[in-house]
């Protein structure tokens, strides 16, 4: 194995030991697995893939070989190995190790959050190059093996809209789009993630000076918290640290905070800083003196790291504690540490409500999931309609069902099962929560045939009465068709024989501030054409759905 070594004695007149790298187990290997060096490695404390840290760095106990994880973030296109030691010292192969990219498997796509978010979860995830929205690309907020989180900050969506969401990946792998993803309104709660609040009487503390937890009053309330009396040092000198080896969780933050709460006795003052463990860090102040008062500091995850590009979706946190501008004594309780929603100011709770809309992003008035309620119908003895028909031959629009109408060869020229309709009693819907609510339906004929499709609606106890008419020839393929509830003109089938049809009979449009009565919808032969239609999907959102 040839290797080329680097030492640096320009400072110290002293024979650091320089590692040497013998033999390494493989130059290929998948990212996240584990390759084996063997040589001489005295106080090795990384080893690196070009720039990038190895991950689980284990040495032997004779520091004659070491164990280390191919890191994801490396050059797909290959590095040399490095090892470096703790004093300063490093060698590199010769030969470059290029990784093995691993395939990634999409599972799952969330709904999508106008203005704000939403989730991939699947197998190698974090390995996604480019998700598109629409053919928009989206920017990535955080990522996991297997979450990776997007915005759509920047993209103009309504909620109820159907879009669909594609992928490039590292492997170059053919991943299905993901199609007719839910756009939906925002809805945002308080939630947290703790990474130390010491409710359990411990601490993860190493270093110097008097560590423990203790309990005391914390905006009125009694709560455990760490406190440390260390020495003074300069800037550069730590006098302890402590370290999660858990990865906090923050795919279900919208907007992630890391917040604390400190306090400095009066007199004294500190200066520690946050490191994720991959070379990143960033400060919290420098001779930070809180007047012996708490104080909560709540700030952006993603602000203010230096070192390198941090990832909030694969940090492990770690706090460094230093005592620059201190004096002779670094004295410090933490009351918690944690990753919250939003800027917290110690008065929110999980669950409170923070910002979005409780208004649905679509009200569903067929959509043929609940099998219970939409029976099979029967005209004279033969089957006309049912959940059952053309599963074979079509997938449904949206959703896992679909309903089909049949022709059972009883009707005449543009005949109807007008006894054989579907309908949705609408009078509890929530219409009024819309401005201008569309009616959008999805429909797929028989080859060659054209279907003839009226969507019946009514009002006030059903003497208002106005229909929509389709004629779809989809030829086997899912095709959708909408209209404005309220402004658009429709063909007035009101009964005029009574008073209150009279009354209504010249009327083209419904009045948006009363309720709906039904929907119904009513399949026709169109002229001597063969009906063999199926419908899904039937919904209705603020403006158009599709």
């Amino acid at each position: 194995m040839v290797i080329a070594c680097e030492t640096d004695d320009s400072v110290y007149d002293v024979d650091w030991p320089v590692p040497e790298i013998f033999e390494v187990s493989s130059f290929n290997e998948v990212l996240s697995n584990t390759i084996k060096l063997t040589g001489e490695f005295e106080k090795v404390d990384n080893v690196y893939f070009g720039d990038v840290v190895g991950d689980n760095l284990k040495v032997s106990d004779d520091e004659k070989s070491l164990q280390v994880d191919v890191p994801r973030t490396m050059n797909v296109d290959g590095a040399p190995i490095v090892v470096s030691n703790k004093y300063g010292q490093q060698s590199e192969t010769a030969a470059n190790f290029v990784p093995i990219i691993p395939s990634t498997e999409v599972k799952e796509v969330s709904d999508i959050q106008v203005g704000l978010n939403f989730k991939v979860i699947g197998i190698n995830v974090d390995l996604l190059t480019e998700v598109t929205v629409n053919g928009e690309v989206v920017d990535e907020i955080s990522k996991t093996t297997e979450e990776s989180v997007f915005s759509v900050a920047d993209l103009d969506l309504k909620a109820g809209m159907l879009v669909d969401v594609a992928f490039k990946s590292l492997a170059n792998d053919e991943i299905p789009v993901a199609k007719k993803v839910e756009v939906i309104y925002p809805f945002i709660s308080y939630d947290e993630v703790v990474v130390w609040d010491f409710k359990d009487g411990t601490h993860q503390y190493v270093g110097e000076g008097d560590a423990s937890v203790k309990t005391g009053d914390f905006n009125g309330t009694d709560i455990n918290y760490f406190s440390l009396r260390a020495p003074g040092y300069g800037w550069d000198k730590e006098s302890g640290n402590m370290t999660s080896e858990e990865v906090p969780d923050v795919s279900g933050l919208i907007n992630p905070f890391l917040t604390f709460a400190v306090r400095t006795p009066a007199g004294s003052a500190g200066y520690f800083q946050l490191e994720d463990q991959a070379g990143n860090w960033r400060h919290f102040g420098y001779g930070f003196d809180t007047g012996g008062q708490w104080v909560i500091v709540s700030q952006p995850l993603e602000d203010n790291w230096e070192g390198g590009e941090f990832n909030s979706g694969a940090f492990k946190p770690k706090l460094t504690f230093k005592s620059g501008n201190a004096g002779a004594n670094q004295d410090l309780d933490i009351a918690f540490f944690k990753i919250t929603e939003g800027q917290y100011d110690g008065s929110q709770e999980i669950g409170d409500a923070l910002v979005g809309s409780t208004k649905p992003s679509k009200i569903t008035v067929m959509g043929f999931e609940d099998s219970g309620a939409w029976p099979d119908i029967y005209n004279n003895g033969n089957l006309v309609a049912s959940l059952d028909l053309r599963t074979n031959e079509i997938d449904p629009f949206f959703g896992n069902q679909f309903y089909t109408y049949t022709d059972d060869g009883s009707l005449g020229n543009w005949g109807g099962y007008w006894g054989q309709s579907i309908s949705k009693e609408m009078k509890s819907s929530q219409l009024s929560v819309f401005n201008d609510p569309y009616v959008s339906l999805a429909l797929n004929s028989i080859p060659d045939e054209t279907q003839y499709i009226i969507v019946r609606m009514f009002q006030y106890d059903e003497q208002l009465v106005l229909i929509q008419k389709f004629f779809p020839n989809t030829n086997g393929k899912w095709e959708t068709f909408q209209f404005s509830l309220f402004n658009s003109d429709m063909e007035n089938w009101s009964d005029s024989t009574t008073e209150l049809g009279q009354h209504y009979a010249s009327l083209k449009r419904f009045n948006k501030d009363a309720p709906l009565d039904r929907i119904e919808v009513i399949v026709n032969r169109n002229d001597g054409n063969e009906i063999g239609v199926s419908i899904d999907d039937m919904v209705i959102t603020e403006g158009p759905r599709y």
